[in-house]
């Protein structure tokens, strides 16, 4: 759909070749791609790839600060969410 919309023609390879990249596991495959800052050794965007692991990370605050950020930033946008699991 995206290449469609951008006029681009592309062949089954080259789309299936994408399509795993953008898969968790493709992505792991490529981790240094994912490094914050550019430090070898530093955080990177990827973790466990597990839907709500996140919870194992914030506290009750955190999350909700999140939460208060995050709809404040939304405000008047039109977008909303939901947060609940």
């Amino acid at each position: 759909m995206i290449a469609n919309f951008l006029d681009k023609s592309l062949s089954d390879d080259l789309i299936n070749l994408i399509t795993e990249q953008c898969t968790f596991n493709g992505m792991m495959k490529n981790k240094p791609s994912y490094l914050l800052r550019g430090k070898e050794d530093g955080p990177t965007l990827l973790r466990k790839g597990v839907v709500g692991d996140w919870q194992n990370y914030f506290t009750p605050e955190l999350n909700e600060r999140f939460d208060n950020e995050v709809l404040a930033k939304l405000k008047g946008s039109g977008l909303e969410f939901d947060f609940e699991m």
